[in-house]
């Protein structure tokens, strides 16, 4: 007689559920994208508030603006915001992730270029994260020429500074 065993699913090691903290070593990234230019920009913090996001939109939006999110409690209120003139929000605890124009796939997109960008770096320091990240923001707004506007942006600085 053969005895068939039931296998379980393995678990996998380190794998904490919910959202990433400072605490956890997996510190939070904001991520902005202007819809019409792509430009992204991404800001790791340390600690997430309604009032750090408000700050960030003024810090780094012209004008008034279309906000789209998710639906993390921080985001509540958002379009009392005076430059936030439409508050769209996807319910992904309710399974949606997209409503015609409401979506948040390109900042998902943007995270899913950067984790394989990190690997590449097997291990990066929570304290110089922010500074891998800034560089992966400034090649991928300037696609395949970053290189030409990274030289053009020191020899700026260098003719300033007078070097």
């Amino acid at each position: 007689m053969i005895k068939v065993l039931k296998k379980h699913p393995r678990q996998r090691g380190l794998k904490l559920r919910g959202r990433g903290t400072y605490d956890k070593d997996k510190p939070p990234i904001i991520t902005m994208i202007e819809r019409g230019t792509r430009k992204t920009i991404l800001i790791v913090e340390k600690n997430l508030s309604k009032d750090l996001i408000h700050s960030k939109i003024e810090t780094h939006c012209e004008g008034l603006i279309k906000a789209f999110t998710d639906d993390y409690t921080i985001y509540i209120g958002l379009g009392e915001h005076p430059q936030v003139i439409e508050h769209h929000v996807i319910n992904h605890s309710e399974k949606e992730y997209a409503d015609g124009e409401t979506h948040v796939n390109n900042c998902e997109n943007r995270h899913s270029l950067l984790k394989p960008y990190l690997r590449i770096f097997r291990g990066v320091s929570k304290k110089k994260l922010n500074t891998y990240i800034k560089f992966f923001q400034f090649t991928f707004n300037n696609g395949i020429n970053w290189l030409e506007k990274a030289l053009e942006l020191i020899l700026q600085q260098c003719t300033l500074t007078g070097r």
